[in-house]
């Protein structure tokens, strides 16, 4: 098969993007990435796939060129042209666009990427093919802000091609006016390979550790979920506890948790970003997973939390529950602290909980692995335009 050249624009500093592209590894395809917001370092991932020499090509449009400090690049550019009134990253992504041609243009999520594409004059628009990729809360939540549900509505319109990891934001995105062609409904992160899987081998009962993410901000609830295990822990000294992805605004009150907990309670901040390796060798090691947010998409930590044995406790405001509509073993709850209390409580000692850790695991391999998503991957730059 003839070689194609896609233009890739997302987050540079996002691990879901590197690994989405990891996919295409063996494909042959000439990327060109583009970052769609500004960005500190490069995702390491993303940087070994830049560096690998593959069947696919990953580089990056001039200026840019791969080194440890190019986020600090990026940096400097747009703030010299912002000095003169102009917006480099639209310049140069329309200098791109006249000057090479793709098969396709994937904007990897919408509010940045998408609405970047977006703003591209009408010829350029015109002459390139828009995938469109929806990250969690893209649709869902921005939908009912009127500014943003306008952009939105544009973009979409833009789009010849969708794709999301929710039926309910394909629900959505038909709602707000997309006629064009639905690609497949998978993990915007990609499948688990059997390294992961095999991880999953400590019986439940044989555990003793809740891992929480707890994020505030526009969306997360972490909040919540440190009210729900201060209340749980009382008189619980054998249960270990980490809570990631801690946020600033929830800084004070986490450190507040750990001195009620000294020798309970381990804490990773967000600035601070927890090695995703360290992440799946505690969720392999915990009994519980809970995630807490005011918006999301599948939550990729949830998913985490299947393949690893962890039972997942889930707001609603997700669509973790479709997942659970395939057979998969996991509590979908209001976003409310007693809501979480309540499901540490029924769930933790639960008699049933090892075996449920196993059907999961088993469902995991059959709808989660790493072959399956992937086969389903190569489908977008493969469709016919």
């Amino acid at each position: 098969m003839e070689r194609r050249k896609v233009l890739v624009i997302g987050m540079f500093d996002s691990i879901h993007l590197a690994r989405w592209l990891s996919q295409f590894e063996d494909q042959n395809i000439d990327f060109v990435l583009f970052p769609s917001k500004k960005f500190k370092y490069m995702n390491s991932e993303l940087a070994k796939l830049i560096k690998m020499k593959n069947s696919a090509k990953f580089t990056l449009p001039k200026p840019y060129f791969y080194f440890k400090y190019i986020g600090y690049l990026d940096y400097i550019l747009n703030f010299l042209l912002k000095m003169i009134n102009k917006n480099f990253r639209k310049i140069l992504l329309k200098n791109v666009l006249i000057h090479d041609q793709f098969i396709f243009v994937h904007a990897v999520e919408i509010q940045g990427a998408g609405y970047l594409y977006d703003s591209m004059p009408k010829r350029i628009l015109e002459q390139n093919k828009l995938i469109l990729t929806n990250y969690g809360s893209d649709i869902y939540y921005f939908k009912n802000i009127p500014e943003e549900n306008k952009k939105i509505k544009s973009v979409l319109g833009k789009a010849q091609f969708y794709s999301g990891e929710c039926q309910r934001d394909y629900e959505i995105a038909l709602e707000l006016g997309f006629i064009g062609k639905f690609l497949p409904c998978i993990p915007n992160a990609g499948g688990f390979k059997n390294d992961v899987f095999d991880l999953n081998i400590v019986a439940s009962e044989d555990r003793n550790l809740i891992v929480a993410k707890c994020y505030g901000g526009v969306f997360g609830l972490g909040g919540l979920i440190i009210d729900a295990l201060s209340a749980y822990l009382v008189d619980k000294q054998e249960i270990k506890i980490v809570i990631h992805s801690v946020t600033d605004d929830l800084l004070e009150k986490s450190k507040e948790f750990k001195s009620a907990f000294p020798n309970q309670v381990s804490c990773f901040k967000v600035r601070e970003k927890i090695p995703r390796a360290l992440l799946l060798d505690y969720l392999s090691k915990a009994r519980v997973y809970i995630g807490a947010s005011q918006s999301d998409g599948i939550s990729t930590s949830f998913l985490e939390a299947l393949c690893l044995g962890a039972y997942p406790i889930q707001t609603n405001t997700s669509c973790a529950n479709e997942w659970i509509n395939l057979g998969f073993f996991g509590s979908i709850i209001e976003p409310k602290s007693i809501e979480i209390l309540n499901a540490l409580n029924t769930n933790y000692s639960d008699k049933d909980l090892n075996q449920k850790r196993i059907q999961n695991l088993s469902n995991a391999k059959k709808h989660l692995s790493h072959s399956l998503i992937k086969s389903q991957a190569h489908k977008f730059y493969q469709v016919k335009t």
